[in-house]
């Protein structure tokens, strides 16, 4: 599944453009509950996404944090061969509309850490994307809920049961797929229209299916259509490019298709927070000072 629209060069000094900070009296570390040893820094790559430390070996990296990537860790050709790590098998990349792309190498059982917590052995897929370093998706999370703030360049990765309501937030019920549990989908709505969206880390931009672009009628330009107001529970969101993408065949078995992919360039703009557990997504909620 890795499709990945980012690139990954550090960017140590930028803002991301359009970000927003957390909730006055809400700040998120207190709001969930996160100790201080479970929230980390990440940094902000080139495009947008997020990126973690990753430690494969001895070897040192910031990866890409893909929430689409379902694979798990993976390092491109050249570093794979770098780190001296041994294939011990093969496994076929496929693009975002269930194409294979290539059969690539597998190592087991390699010595890996992610923001500091040993994962012990671990497999680490070979990637052979042109300019990604490598990915990290969040199989790698140890912990049954995570936040992310692009704005602080902070992520926690939690364990245990969250309260049933947080002041300042609100919760929007996750779609599971049992293809793969820990892709990111909730219900929203563009342009009023109802749709399954993957919440999606590794793309630089918010994609849409091209039938849905057709069926809304919304006008196309040189880079992409445009959509006037994109909503997730109480957030709305304009998009002035979103790329046509078919993703409907990243788990064929959900009751409904997936229609849109939103990108870094919408959850740069607001905290969020994924509970695996209860099977929820929890936003920035609809009173005033609350991110919106």
């Amino acid at each position: 599944m890795n499709r990945l629209l980012c690139g990954s060069a550090l960017l140590l000094s930028a803002a991301v453009p359009g970000c927003r900070s957390p909730a006055p009296g809400a700040d998120w570390v207190a709001a969930f509950g996160y100790a201080e040893a479970e929230v980390h820094p990440v940094a902000i790559l080139e495009f947008g996404c997020p990126g973690v430390p990753v430690r494969i070996g001895s070897t040192r990296l910031v990866l890409p944090f893909d929430t689409g990537n379902m694979v798990g860790l993976s390092v491109s050709s050249e570093r794979f061969d770098q780190l001296g790590l041994e294939a011990g098998a093969r496994y076929d990349r496929v693009d975002s509309a269930g194409e294979p792309i290539a059969t690539l190498r597998v190592a087991d059982a390699v010595e890996v850490s992610v923001l500091g917590q040993d994962l012990g052995p671990t497999p680490v897929y070979e990637l052979d994307h042109p300019s990604l370093p490598g990915l990290a998706g969040p199989l790698l999370l140890e912990g049954g809920h995570f936040t992310l703030d692009y704005g602080s360049r902070r992520i926690g990765v939690g364990h245990g049961p969250l309260p049933d309501s947080i002041a300042g937030f609100e919760s929007v019920p996750l779609v599971r797929s049992s293809r793969h549990p820990r892709l990111i989908l909730v219900r929203g709505t563009i342009e009023g229209r109802a749709a399954l969206f993957e919440l999606d880390t590794g793309k630089s931009r918010t994609v849409l299916h091209p039938d849905l672009a057709a069926e809304l009628s919304l006008e196309r330009g040189p880079r992409g259509v445009a959509i006037h107001d994109l909503r997730i529970g109480s957030l709305s969101f304009e998009v002035p490019s979103a790329k046509e993408v078919d993703q409907s065949a990243i788990d064929p078995s959900l009751p409904e298709p997936i229609l849109a992919g939103v990108g870094s360039d919408l959850l740069s703009r607001f905290v969020w927070t994924v509970d695996y557990d209860a099977g929820l997504l929890w936003i920035p909620g609809p009173p005033a000072g609350s991110m919106r």
